[in-house]
């Protein structure tokens, strides 16, 4: 998940702070989002944009694919850390949950994992959708007909690589250009009129109750109650809002260097580990401290500090060699100088 190039727009940094701020405030609400409608109702207008947005920055990060020694990079950063966070998640809520009867499954993705997988997959894809005709729209279609498939569950993440691959493909062929000419002012005023008029669509065309399954994107249609043959017309329209929400928010991320902007530069720490993080504090105590709806105040204290600790230096330090793969790298070379 992290940046493959050395420097780029602080721009980048700011929008992938933000959102994964926004990814870390929603997983917070996401086990009490049914307690109170409103905080339903934005949870899911925030769901619309938050990883499609991340996704296609990501996309737009991953231009140098083709360089020699790149798929062998990607999978140390990728799927070395997935499968070491497979393991130590899959312990942690054994005993978290104090569940004797729990399971995991190595290549079915834990909570927030499944972003590496998925990305990886993605990566290799870009070597396919590069050479053919039409690749973004063969990469909707691709979307939208995997909704008619009820067998693939979770696994691989499967479902949500290819629901969600049409941002990724799409931010590979952006340029900075592209994501920045929303910064013009009267830009600015239709963003503000585009997220009240997708509000009021996507209110419109979903209930809030069954808003966030299809934003999540692993659920064939089949599952989510629509066994029709035009559900994924519905996934199209999502897909439109989804865009219109992330170039409206792009309007409004700053472009020059913030107090966050260094923090949008390890995103990967604070993605894969929060989760973890999150499910302690419910199993703890957090159900119990939550009641009236002032005290949801609190879920954007605990973001903060959440995304701010995760993303520390300290963080990095102590986490980088499982994080970023170099773990194996190590003991590769240990393995090589005792042979």
């Amino acid at each position: 998940m992290e940046e493959f190039k050395k420097t780029r727009d602080p721009f980048i940094d700011n929008a992938r702070f933000l959102l994964v701020f926004l990814v870390v405030i929603g997983h917070l609400v996401l086990p009490i989002r049914d307690d109170h409608q409103f905080i339903k109702e934005i949870n899911n207008i925030l769901g619309l944009f938050r990883m499609p947005a991340l996704i296609l920055l990501t996309g737009f990060l991953s231009k140098g694919f083709m360089k020699p020694g790149y798929v062998k990079k990607i999978a140390i950063k990728l799927l070395v850390p997935y499968f070491i966070f497979q393991i130590i998640f899959g312990t942690y809520y054994y005993f978290l949950y104090n569940d004797p009867a729990f399971e995991f499954y190595l290549l079915s993705p834990q909570y927030t994992l499944w972003f590496l997988m998925s990305l990886f997959f993605w990566n290799l894809l870009l070597f396919v959708f590069t050479q053919i005709k039409y690749p973004l729209l063969i990469a909707i279609a691709l979307g939208v007909g995997i909704g008619y498939i009820s067998e693939l569950g979770h696994y691989l993440s499967i479902h949500r690589t290819f629901v969600f691959f049409p941002f990724f493909l799409l931010g590979y062929y952006l340029n900075i250009e592209h994501l920045k000419w929303v910064k013009k002012r009267f830009i600015k005023i239709a963003a503000v009129t585009s997220f009240i008029v997708v509000y009021i669509t996507f209110e419109y065309i979903l209930a809030p109750n069954e808003s966030l399954e299809w934003l999540f994107g692993y659920t064939p249609y089949a599952g989510l109650g629509y066994d029709q043959w035009y559900a994924g017309f519905l996934r199209l329209v999502i897909y439109g809002l989804s865009l219109t929400m992330a170039f409206s928010f792009f309007a409004f991320v700053p472009d020059r260097e913030t107090f966050f902007t260094k923090l949008g530069k390890r995103t990967a720490y604070i993605y894969i580990l929060h989760g973890a993080i999150i499910e302690g504090l419910y199993e703890l105590y957090l159900y119990d401290a939550l009641g009236e709806i002032w005290d949801y105040l609190i879920i954007l204290v605990y973001g903060a500090i959440i995304t701010a600790v995760l993303g520390s230096k300290t963080t990095v330090r102590l986490t980088k060699p499982l994080i970023e793969g170099q773990i194996i790298e190590k003991y590769s070379i240990r393995f090589k100088k005792v042979t």
